[in-house]
């Protein structure tokens, strides 16, 4: 295993040239394509030589203001062309190079998806297509000729506004697009091939008419409609809340099979995994269809956040991805149910982030180094990123924040900015009002920059005469990996009281930032200490130490009125379940009070609002309930949570069947209706077929064929865990009929990879060599090896077996596609976690992937892994 050189955000410098303006021609052939490029080139002062970058390119010529460079003034050696002696004036830089997309398989440049030739230029891929400096930085104003067969490539796209069509000789045409706004290259982009075209026209706020047209593969025309919904909500949304439009005559998204991202937001032309696309209720799942909203608005979204306002390099990945993610979460929750969104997305972070953070890829937001940046992908960019921007909110409101985002927006429109300017026009809009600004800013960048999840420990004091609980509160962050000191952090911490009745007097927002804080809250004179809802909202992404009773987590979960503290109060007491069901010791006390209260909510419930309870009764996640563990067990939580679940299917089957009942007439309501009881609806199948409810099981097993995908995978996750005729019948029908649609059928591909069998490694290998999987295909891979992964039994085998067979695999992803191989390899990051045996096992299977032959961005991971 060999590692790149580490790139460090202390070396940053400017690029010494300017680049005002490209002119790109392709001319794509059925063999090969030509790319020429034209750069418009400004030295800056003190450049001894050009460089720029070049991945797998054939130069078939160079030239400078139009003269042929001789061999002797150029190099091109270690993936850099360099120009020995480049003019001191403005000058042009011509090359003609020859790649070829049809055999790469790394997806990244330009490649070829399902005969569509389609371009991935975020983080470094542009460097595939031609010679560029490839770096954020610089940003140029792009004209693209393509030129290609009428017949095999119809049609033509990249960024900007089409501003001519050539009809050519031999039944080739060209057409040429013009982005008129500066752009660096990782936001280029290039479509060619055979689509069908959905057309629909947007006006914005200010009257202007907007073409918005969604591609996709001839069949799948039906299942754009919600797409194209989403994407008119969220151009209308970000007028609305933002006071940001749209700023071209066109916007195109195009649905490709063969995609290592979601979805990639250059400029004017998205790109989109189909999965985030095509969809429908018969074809995608009511969260599914929430989910491609939300990927359309946020792909939307970053064409101020990330594309008008760019990163100054890529150690800024969060300036675009965090704001953006907090945009779109906004938009989530301003559309549907802002409760169950946030609650969504603390679970999220709690069971991916957290989990990052304590382990061997513990980054911050704001890295120091890096080998290869596709690694730094994380929820630790995206998700802890988007918490730092809701801390701003949460510190300043709303008006203040909106005031520090437009001086954020005017102040570096058209340039490329570092998190550091993100904050300042935060701060400086905010303060245009003259009020104090209410914390540190300085101590507040401390986020960006220290990894690990702090730890707020609270001690309390209850006074009955004066009616006062008297708060203590300290905070921590943990070692992590190339970081031993931890400085203080700024905390907003939103708190209140919770009586018998419900809440008692107004919530309190404290600023903490340094070590040790305390807080006075007002209660009722001579009565019972009430019940502390801490964190409300979860005002801050931290782990908390508080010593709380049963009584006052059930008073929290009957009576707080901040849903998230409601649900955070009943995940605790279902924590507290599995946890001493998984080490043999099972709490009956908490277990008859947890039921007995799951079983008030039940028949409480008479339908509307089904998300809400659906959340509520949701379990905790595998990698909440592994942090709290020591060693971790994974076979013992999984068996824990199966007891617990049939538990729950005993013990409230009288309330579940009567839900059934209540939530039935929801089943064929059109999204976004119904989905609350639709959720309910496979939660009730799910406990009830683990208590052996034969009614049930022939439920579910009838809606694999129903009208609602919704429904049919519930009934499919309902069954999957259980050795019954009724799962194996599931599975046929759904195979049957979703074959022929790979988007759907890597559904089924993740199930069978992740039922526990008993010959569960045999079935994964033989999926792997299954006629419909397709290996070139992140999405079918990360079904079947994510599939696996997440099949406790089989993968966590104490002979080892399952780490030794994903070691394989990721070692034969990584020769075709390193992006996918790297994230796939940090499956192993909590090898350090586990009991002496599966340690060591584990161990061996990081050491075995390490002894092989590895890419950069494999090799940083492993790496990483070992230390």
């Amino acid at each position: 295993m060999v590692s790149a050189a580490p790139v460090r955000l202390a070396d940053y410098s400017p690029w010494p040239f300017a680049l005002p303006a490209i002119h790109l021609a392709v001319d794509i052939r059925p063999g090969d394509v030509l790319v020429t490029s034209r750069l418009d080139l400004e030295p800056r002062g003190g450049a001894e030589a050009l460089q720029l970058r070049g991945v797998d390119l054939e130069i078939c010529s160079i030239k400078l203001n139009g003269d042929d460079v001789a061999g002797d003034d150029y190099s091109y050696r270690d993936q850099l062309l360099t120009i020995h002696s480049p003019p001191s004036k403005p000058f042009v830089l011509e090359t003609c190079c020859r790649i070829d997309p049809y055999n790469n398989s790394s997806l990244e440049g330009l490649y070829v998806s399902g005969g569509l030739l389609s371009t991935q230029c975020e983080a470094e891929g542009f460097r595939r297509i031609t010679f560029h400096p490839d770096r954020p930085d610089v940003l140029s104003r792009w004209t693209v000729r393509i030129e290609a067969s009428r017949a095999s490539c119809p049609v033509l796209l990249s960024n900007g506004n089409a501003i001519s069509e050539e009809e050519l000789t031999d039944g080739r045409h060209a057409v040429t697009w013009k982005d008129p706004f500066p752009k660096p290259s990782y936001l280029f982009a290039l479509v060619a091939g055979e689509l069908r075209e959905i057309r629909d026209l947007y006006t914005t706020a200010s009257g202007r008419a907007v073409t918005l047209r969604l591609h996709v593969e001839e069949g799948d025309e039906p299942y754009s409609t919600h797409a194209m919904e989403s994407l008119k909500r969220s151009m209308a949304w970000d007028e609305q809340v933002y006071q940001l439009e749209y700023d071209l005559d066109e916007y195109n998204i195009v649905a490709v099979r063969h995609f290592n991202m979601g979805a990639m937001e250059n400029k004017s032309l998205n790109i989109f995994n189909s999965k985030l696309v095509l969809a429908d209720a018969e074809t995608a799942t009511d969260a599914e269809l929430e989910r491609i909203e939300s990927v359309i608005a946020h792909e939307y979204f970053h064409n101020w956040s990330g594309n008008r306002i760019t990163c100054r390099d890529w150690f800024q990945l969060s300036l675009k991805e965090g704001l953006t993610v907090f945009r779109d979460q906004s938009f989530t929750a301003d559309l549907h149910s802002a409760a169950v969104k946030r609650i969504e997305d603390v679970a999220m972070l709690r069971n991916t982030q957290f989990r990052e953070d304590a382990g061997p890829t513990a980054h911050p937001v704001k890295p120091a180094e890096y080998q290869a940046i596709d690694n730094f992908y994380t929820t630790t960019i995206y998700e802890k990123g988007a918490e730092l921007i809701r801390m701003l909110h949460t510190l300043l409101g709303q008006e203040r924040f909106m005031r520090g985002m437009a001086t954020y927006v005017s102040r570096f429109d058209g340039t490329a900015a570092t998190t550091e300017d993100f904050v300042q026009s935060i701060v400086d809009g905010a303060a245009q009002d003259g009020q104090p600004l209410g914390f540190d800013s300085e101590r507040f960048k401390r986020w960006y920059h220290q990894a690990g999840t702090p730890e707020l420990t609270v001690q309390r004091q209850w006074d009955a005469v004066k009616g006062e609980l008297t708060l203590e509160l300290r905070q921590s962050t943990p070692p992590t990996p190339g970081q031993t000191e931890k400085q203080p952090l700024v905390l907003p911490i939103a708190v209140a009281l919770v009586g018998e009745k419900g809440r008692i007097g107004e919530e309190q927002l404290l600023v903490m930032d340094g070590d040790q804080a305390s807080l006075t809250l007002q209660g009722d004179p001579g009565s019972a200490a009430p019940a502390l809802s801490l964190l409300r909202r979860f005002s801050a992404p931290v782990n908390v130490q508080l010593e709380q009773s049963l009584q006052e987590s059930l008073q929290l979960l009957a009576h707080d009125d901040d849903p998230f503290s409601r649900w955070d109060a009943g995940q605790r007491l279902a924590r507290q379940v599995l946890l001493a069901r998984a080490s043999g010791e099972p709490d009956a006390t908490v277990e008859a009070a947890l039921i007995q209260a799951l079983r008030q909510r039940l028949n409480a419930f008479d339908g509307g609002g089904g998300q809400d309870l659906a959340v509520l009764l949701a379990l905790p996640g595998t990698a909440e309930l592994e942090a709290l563990q020591n060693p971790v067990d994974p076979p013992a939580l999984y068996a824990a949570r199966r007891e617990w679940i049939a538990e729950l299917g005993r013990q409230l089957a009288d309330p579940l069947n009567q839900l059934l009942d209540v939530c039935r007439g929801e089943w064929p309501q059109a999204w976004p209706a119904g989905q609350g009881g639709r959720s309910l609806t496979g939660l009730a199948w799910s406990w009830l077929a683990a208590a052996g409810d034969a009614e049930a099981r022939n439920q579910a097993l009838e809606a694999v064929s129903g009208p609602s995908m919704t429904l049919a995978r519930a009934a499919l996750r309902a069954l999957q865990p259980m050795e019954v005729d009724e799962r194996d019948l599931a599975l046929d029908r759904f195979y049957q009929r979703w074959q022929d649609k790979p988007v759907i059928l890597d559904a089924w591909f993740a199930l069978e990879a992740s039922a526990p069998r008993t010959d569960g490694l045999q079935r994964v290998q033989a999926l792997l060599e299954h006629p419909r999987f397709d290996p070139l295909a992140p999405n079918s891979l990360r079904a079947v090896l994510g599939g696996f992964t997440a099949n406790v039994p089989v993968f966590h085998a104490i002979d080892g077996s399952g780490y030794r067979f994903m070691a394989d695999q990721i070692a034969a992803v990584d020769r075709r596609n390193p992006i996918t191989a790297s994230r796939m390899a940090k499956v192993f990051s909590r090898w350090s976690s586990y009991g002496v045996d599966r340690q060591s096992a584990m161990r061996q299977a990081i050491d075995q992937l390490a002894a092989g032959e590895l890419s950069s961005n494999t090799a940083e991971v492993v790496a990483m892994l070992r230390t």
